[in-house]
């Protein structure tokens, strides 16, 4: 069972520590204070610290989301000890840091324009889920959920569209770990998308 997020503030930002299927106890917290404190010594631009702890048989996992004012860095480890996998986690976390630091600095430095891109969400709607789930039931053919269960658009977002340099892109995949992820490109001033390979490269989707 998840614990309540311990959150403290660390000078201008602030840090979680939240637990599943263990107990936040005060030598842990105070054990992630004094990492968090040696990543203050690199970087300046903290907004917030998210550190995740959980318990799986013999697998304790860590995960730390480092929040900055226009990107995040993302790092986890799993060991069979819990101090040993925040010792691993802050380990590289700090190697990703020093690796981008100069280019985290420049990119702070220039400050990053923003478009909203708007974003559709679909889901299923009830009362046709319902109806549709009732008709296959009926007929007992799964077809009818293939023909008849099209999503529909019920809700909107917008979220900001980045206008990054190829390197400032490469540079958020680094450090986000994410799969891919879509900008407005500043050499060429259109949208492309940027996703991770299986090899660990990278490779880039624009439109025509």
């Amino acid at each position: 069972m998840a614990q309540t997020p311990k959150t403290f503030d660390e000078g201008e930002y602030t840090v979680s520590v939240i637990g599943k299927n263990i107990e936040i106890t005060k030598p842990i917290r105070d054990y992630i204070e004094e990492k968090i404190s040696k990543i203050e010594k690199i970087t300046n631009h903290i907004i917030e610290v998210d550190v995740r702890l959980d318990v799986q048989k013999l697998n304790h996992t860590v995960d730390i989301i480092l929040k900055f004012s226009h990107f995040r860095v993302k790092v986890g480890a799993v060991t069979e000890n819990m101090y040993s996998a925040i010792d691993k986690a802050f380990e590289r976390l700090q190697t990703k840091l020093l690796k981008w630091k100069s280019r985290i600095q420049d990119h702070h430095a220039r400050g990053v324009s923003v478009t909203e891109m708007e974003i559709n969400v679909l889901e299923h709607g009830r009362d046709e889920v319902e109806q549709i789930n009732q008709e296959i039931t009926d007929a007992n053919n799964q077809k009818l959920e293939e023909q008849y269960s099209l999503p529909t658009v019920i809700k909107k977002k917008k979220r900001p569209l980045k206008h990054l340099t190829l390197d400032e892109a490469v540079m958020k995949m680094e450090l986000s770990d994410d799969h891919f992820m879509v900008y407005r490109s500043e050499e060429e001033q259109n949208l492309k998308v940027i996703y991770r390979r299986r090899d660990g490269s990278y490779g880039i989707i624009a439109p025509e």
